[in-house]
């Protein structure tokens, strides 16, 4: 059976395509930076684990030994990002990885957004690399907000640092696993560029607060606030000031232009199905979250 290895593999996006290669009866390892991850990865159903980082030229090329396609989820914001890109890319030409896969992000041709810069920069990597490779292109998570649900439940306030008006493509995690699960198991889908988007049109705040509005039982109101301020949330504190320096970027021209890339047939033809439009992951969520729909009020 091919050995499929996940970098970056226990963060939130991680953990839900290990999940969906789980069920597809992939044989997957995690590469991961302390012990402790990789006991949590063991318990979510990774077949191996392995510690390496991005830096350490030898214990990479031993996470790369005898996989067949490298899965390179990159840390968030890290200014290191095109040299740890690099340096998985070379050290899965010289084990001998028959395939790259990358997770990279909608529209990595902005270059206002800094770290979309080095996102394009290990797209262009793997396409010169001579191996195969298969680039996803995630747009934003529908469960990004998560990081703000009291404050929805409670206030009724849906706040981000950037327009209200200004359209965004949304897109479901477990969309998104799901889709890149069968492009890493089955065959037909390398040397693709696929976008990663769920909801069929961008949506702006108003329209998401009408969504969550009747999902919560309560008004919704799309709240803008300032990024000077919003930076300074509990959510930030303690991140380098060098990855909330690229972060910032994102928000600026998010304010500018909003972020409406992205086609939701291109995931289609991945699922084989329609991706998740927002008001059924509205639902989905706020069920998760064990919110009584029309009340208001966790039980």
């Amino acid at each position: 059976m091919s050995l499929i290895l996940i970098t970056g593999a226990n963060g939130m996006t991680g953990h839900a395509v290990l999940a969906a290669l789980n069920q597809r009866g992939a044989c997957v390892r995690a590469m991961v930076t302390r012990e402790t991850s990789a006991q949590a990865l063991r318990e979510a159903g990774a077949d191996e684990t392995v510690l390496a980082r991005f830096g350490d030229e030898a214990a990479l090329a031993a996470a790369l030994h005898g996989v067949d396609t490298v899965f390179h989820i990159p840390p968030r914001m890290k200014p290191e990002e095109v040299d740890n890109g690099l340096a998985v890319i070379a050290a899965a030409r010289a084990v001998g990885v028959r395939r790259i896969a990358l997770h990279s992000v909608i529209n990595s041709q902005v270059q206002a957004i800094r770290f979309h810069t080095h996102k394009r920069l290990v797209e262009e990597a793997a396409i010169t690399s001579g191996l195969p490779w298969i680039i996803f292109q995630p747009t934003n998570y529908m469960q990004n907000v998560a990081w703000q649900w009291a404050r929805l439940v409670e206030h009724g306030e849906l706040i981000f640092p950037y327009s209200a008006e200004v359209p965004i493509s949304w897109l479901d995690l477990a969309d998104y696993a799901q889709g890149v699960a069968r492009a890493l198991t089955e065959p037909g889908f390398d040397f693709g560029t696929y976008e990663m988007v769920s909801a069929a049109e961008p949506l702006n705040r108003h329209q998401l607060a009408a969504i969550w509005a009747p999902v919560l039982g309560r008004e919704v109101r799309a709240v803008t606030m300032a990024l000077d301020v919003y930076m300074s949330l509990p959510h930030w504190q303690g991140r380098d000031p060098r990855e909330l320096a690229l972060l910032r970027t994102m928000f600026e021209e998010f304010d500018r232009h909003g972020a409406p890339g992205g086609n939701s047939c291109v995931l289609a033809l991945l699922l084989g199905h329609t991706p998740t439009p927002y008001e059924a992951f509205a639902r989905r969520f706020a069920a998760q979250k064990g919110l009584l729909q029309g009340t208001g009020r966790n039980p």
